[in-house]
């Protein structure tokens, strides 16, 4: 029969319990507050606030779809210090060897002490005054030896675990002693109550044993909890990792070896600045767009600041965290699927024609967006500074990596005609220039009134007579062009004042791009003597200009005449991809007229007719408009050696009518497959490989007026008269 009486009993006990809890909670309080409220023990003095920093990754570079073509990994470099570790060598060589999958022999001989007399100037003061420096030598060991790199978080967190359950054999056989004789003091015989003498002796001897292990285990074991704590350490690091490889490095860039950094934080009343070890060195920009944009790619570290008390944490502190903030994104116009197009290209056409170096500029002419800059370098070749040239931008330490399309200064060739054309047709006051006007070439050889004495002469025996400018420029003349830039020499004008000086200043030809990758030299036209610098600047000479001036003065006709700034970066976004800044397509200004324009397609277009020197360019299903063009390199190298070399370009663009893309492909230096320096058709085939692609891929809708167009350049072109050369 249950007791009426229970429950009662139980909630009286209950309250009871409650109220002696209670007493206790406020009587703590009260002594806390009251008693003794300035004593360390209950005071955040106690334990003096520790900020912890947190660590921010480099920004991201991603390609015009947002691929990832460069980012950040945080790695753990794992450093030893053989002083410490001294003795123990070999044994923590044996448990790292499986977790690093590096021999034990090797890791033992890193985790060595290697000690050597070194020499170091010692200054002393005499009795006089006078400081005496003499040079004495000091003992000086390796204590900080790296072991491995690149080691991941899961790599250190278990090497970490690891070391810091390691023993020695001399620690585990005391450990193994410790065992056996708390087993015999639990399993030894049991012995009868009445021998006390046998039961003192083995307490005794049981203590004994005790004792001496646990003396032996003070004495090793300061030396152990050093190793397991400060023998092996590790160093946060933060390198770039590039998942597509050295895809569009020469435009990404490198950074350079990081620095420990210093962090800046506020206190309540003042502001301190500090260089902390818990953060990776900093890494910054060194060329291409990692220079560039470097303050946007920093991060910014965070800060924990940890109080705590009585050997716990105390949580109410944490709202004071910074969190840390990534670096921004950069987001390029550059397609990962374009930059391989162009680079693979790059690779077969090296193969071939064995060039120093070749480069690749595919362009959007509406906007100057560049699809693809690829570059591909010779291994054995040294970009030496050769006599009477610029002196170039410095670039990448390695030439492989080097920036060619926007670094290197060339002599433009017959591309430059495309100039004197413009300049022709549109300031030649009364002559009123077509592609149908008529020129005399002189049957490929010209010897000027006046300027210059030798001969100018057509390349590859050309031995045109009178023809249209149409044909001239589709075969490439240089008495037409020549022609064309001696009929423009005012005499009365200022030096470097010509009409084909500022049509050149005007395409962009004297002044850098502004390209945001960086590394552009100064171009500019380095002598001038009057009428002689004019006529072999008609035709491409005497200029020094880069690959990717002359790829945007193509891009300008394309787009109907007006020059545009070559656009390599998108945005800046967040790193959770909200944009914080955009960069909009730049008009420098209109280069030709309309009308002007127009002409200048179809001299390209008859280039790559039947007739012209890059009919090997013509695609099956779509119009292109382009120019070859091969300057003969003539320094005093290539003199001395009695070697003919040239450098090769082939630009142009398509479809004619309604241009998307704008591509051009140059080669220093390249070779036939007769072993002989070849011309500017050289890189016609690699441009035809990247041209064909680029259209697939952009879906570019084939030229409709193709076969129109083929059609009328078999019939006889109609003929003007040129007053001016008759």
């Amino acid at each position: 029969m249950n007791n009426p009486s229970t429950p009662d009993k139980t909630l009286t006990g209950l309250t009871v319990l409650f109220c002696v809890v209670f007493i206790g909670l406020a009587g703590r309080l009260v002594y806390i507050q009251g008693v003794r409220p300035d004593s360390p023990r209950y005071t955040l003095g106690a334990s003096p606030a520790r900020t912890t920093y947190i660590p921010a990754p480099r920004g991201e570079l991603l390609d015009r779809r947002g691929e990832r073509l460069t980012y950040s990994q945080f790695t753990y470099n794992l450093r030893a210090n053989p002083v410490v570790i001294s003795n123990q060598a070999t044994h923590l060589a044996a448990l790292l060897s499986p977790l690093l999958s590096i021999p034990a022999t090797v890791l033992e001989d890193r985790l060595s002490i290697r000690a050597e007399l070194r020499w170091k100037a010692d200054a002393s003061t005499n009795s006089a005054g006078l400081v005496a420096t003499q040079w004495v030598q000091v003992l000086h060991t390796n204590q900080s030896v790296l072991v491995a790199s690149n080691l991941s978080f899961v790599d250190w967190t278990r090497i970490h675990t690891n070391l810091k359950v390691f023993r020695s054999p001399e620690e585990r056989q005391l450990l193994a002693a410790s065992a056996a004789v708390a087993h015999r003091r639990t399993n030894s015989p049991p012995i009868a109550w009445w021998d006390l003498p046998r039961r003192y002796r083995v307490r005794k001897e049981i203590a004994r044993d005790n004792r001496e292990i646990n003396l032996a285990m003070k004495r090793i074991q300061p030396q152990l909890r050093e190793v397991r704590e400060n023998g092996i350490t590790a160093e946060i690091m933060e390198r770039r990792v590039m998942p597509h490889g050295e895809l569009a490095l020469p435009i990404l860039g490198t950074t350079t070896n990081g620095v420990i950094p210093i962090v800046e934080y506020r206190t309540a009343t003042n502001r301190i600045r500090v260089r902390t070890r818990e953060l990776p060195p900093e890494i910054h920009g060194a060329d291409g767009i990692e220079r560039q944009f470097n303050d946007e790619l920093q991060g910014v570290a965070g800060q924990a600041i940890i109080r705590r008390g009585k050997g716990r944490e105390l949580a109410g502190t944490r709202e004071l965290d910074l969190a840390p903030q990534p670096g921004a994104n950069v987001r390029l116009t550059i397609d990962a699927n374009l930059q391989y197009v162009a680079e693979n290209a790059l690779r077969q056409g090296m193969a071939k024609l064995k060039p120093n170096w070749m480069s690749a500029i595919l362009v959007r002419p509406s906007t100057g967006e560049i699809l693809a800059l690829a570059n591909a370098t010779d291994p054995d070749y040294s970009p030496a500074r050769q006599p009477g040239l610029p002196t170039q931008a410095s670039g990448p330490s390695k030439p492989q990596h080097r920036n060619h399309a926007v670094s290197e200064l060339v002599e433009p060739g017959s591309t430059f005609k495309l100039v004197t054309y413009s300049a022709a047709l549109e300031s030649l006051p009364g002559r009123n220039l077509s592609p149908s006007s008529l020129i005399d070439c002189e049957g490929g050889s010209w010897r000027p009134p006046a300027g210059r004495k030798k001969p100018i002469a057509d390349a590859r025996g050309h031995k045109l007579h009178t023809v249209t400018l149409e044909e001239a420029f589709a075969a490439s003349s240089n008495v037409g062009a020549a022609k064309l830039g001696y009929a423009l020499w005012d005499s009365a004008a200022p030096p470097r004042a010509t009409a084909l000086v500022k049509y050149a200043e005007a395409y962009g030809f004297t002044r850098r791009t502004g390209i945001l990758c960086g590394g552009e030299p100064n171009t500019r036209i380095p002598a001038w003597d009057g009428l002689g610098t004019q006529l072999i600047l008609s035709y491409g000479y005497g200029i020094y200009a880069t690959p990717l001036q002359i790829t945007m003065a193509y891009a300008a006709v394309a787009n109907d005449g007006i020059l545009m700034e070559p656009m390599l970066v998108k945005s800046v976004e967040s790193p959770s991809g909200s944009v914080i800044r955009n960069l909009a397509p730049r008009q420098v200004g209109r280069v030709v007229r309309s009308d002007t324009a127009k002409q200048l397609v179809q001299l390209l277009t008859a280039v790559v007719s039947s007739k012209g020197t890059g009919k090997d360019a013509a695609l099956s299903e779509y119009t292109v408009a382009g120019k070859t063009g091969t300057a003969n390199k003539m320094t005093q190298a290539h003199m001395a050696a009695g070697v003919t070399a040239h450098f090769s370009t082939f630009v142009g663009f398509l479809p004619a009518e309604n241009p998307q893309i704008c591509l051009l492909v140059c080669a220093d230096e390249p070779t036939g497959s007769d072993g002989r320096a070849a011309y500017g058709a050289a890189c016609v085939p690699v441009f035809k490989e990247i041209a064909r692609e680029a259209a697939s891929y952009l879906t570019i809708p084939p030229s409709p007026v193709l076969a129109a167009h083929e059609a009328a350049t078999d019939r006889p072109p109609s003929r003007v008269t040129d007053h001016a050369d008759r």
